[in-house]
């Protein structure tokens, strides 16, 4: 029996950078060593706009017949919708795989203590370069954007977290932040 994976578990404020991350991997994987990458199921319908969204769209009547079945191994709310990661990530995770999971930095504490060995990966962008970010995506409205902001602003004060985790600052090019994500995942 192969020794059980590890979670790579993702967050940060909405706009550092998470799923550009993702595809950053994604579009490097065949330097991956047996990485898998979670699909969340959310609420919120995917932005038709810009193809930006990589989630599989679940309507809240389903996401709550999916936790009644007990069909995730995690699941949160923010910002208004339901989130879900699938408990395929139990059947990786015994193939000795490793998870890339984008979760949820309030999310973390049960994380941990469904899942103890994973790795917290905090995705950081400057004040600025979050506000630019979700004003470019157009996702949100103006009163949106500030909530998410105060939001970032409240995650870096919390000191409500139990866990060390690495940190990925994206401010520059991509390419910088995704090597030094590759190289987390490469290290397994």
């Amino acid at each position: 029996m192969p020794e059980r994976g590890q979670i790579y578990y993702l967050m940060g404020a909405s706009g550092a950078g998470k799923d550009s991350l993702i595809k950053y991997a994604k579009l490097h994987s065949n330097r991956l060593k047996s990485i898998r990458i979670a699909k969340r199921y959310i609420t919120r319908p995917p932005d038709t706009t810009t193809g930006d969204d990589d989630h599989h769209y679940i309507k809240p009547a389903e996401f709550d017949n999916f936790l009644k079945k007990n069909r995730f191994a995690m699941h949160w709310m923010r910002h208004g919708f339901s989130y879900g990661i699938s408990k395929k990530i139990d059947t990786w995770l015994d193939e000795g795989k490793g998870v890339v999971i984008n979760g949820s930095r309030q999310y973390l504490p049960q994380a941990l203590n469904n899942y103890p060995g994973l790795h917290a990966i905090l995705v950081q962008a400057d004040h600025h370069l979050l506000y630019e970010r979700l004003k470019t995506r157009r996702r949100d409205t103006s009163a949106n954007i500030k909530k998410r902001m105060q939001w970032a602003e409240d995650d870096m004060t919390s000191d409500n977290q139990a866990a060390t985790f690495t940190i990925i600052n994206n401010n520059g090019p991509l390419k910088i932040a995704g090597e030094k994500f590759l190289a987390i995942l490469q290290r397994r």
